[in-house]
């Protein structure tokens, strides 16, 4: 039996989980997942209020699309980032215990959610943009 699959000293027979040992991610990498997708939702909805009326006006609906199909990608990247602070502090660990990892694990389950729910509100509102007229 190699070392690395030996229980620890101690353990009485069970195994330790490989990444309760691991420190928490960043705090940035925790702040990009949580923060993200929520600041590129507020960004767009600014952006299509801007572009709206220049859309109707020179019939140039291109820009809408552009800052849509950007602004899903960017909150895609901010639950992605949630998913990798979660997965990287173990997604089947409890959270009952304090600390900076099941609190890490906390941000990055409560950044996913966040993310994936506003990066399909961005989809949708990107995809209506193609059923819909600016000058409607």
């Amino acid at each position: 039996m190699s070392p690395d699959l030996r229980t620890p000293s101690g353990a009485e027979g069970r195994l330790a989980h490989p990444r309760e040992s691991r420190e928490a991610p960043s705090t940035a990498a925790q702040a990009v997942g949580l923060l993200l997708a929520p600041a590129v939702f507020f960004a767009h909805l600014q952006g299509a209020y801007v572009l709206v009326p220049r859309a109707c006006r020179y019939h140039a609906d291109v820009w809408l699309h552009v800052v849509g199909i950007a602004s899903v990608l960017a909150a895609a990247y901010g639950a992605w980032v949630a998913w990798r602070v979660w997965d990287d502090t173990g997604r089947h660990a409890t959270t009952e215990t304090g600390g900076p990892l099941p609190r890490a694990r906390f941000l990055g389950l409560t950044g996913l959610g966040v993310a994936a729910l506003l990066t399909l509100i961005l989809l949708w509102q990107w995809l209506a943009a193609f059923f819909i007229n600016p000058c409607q």
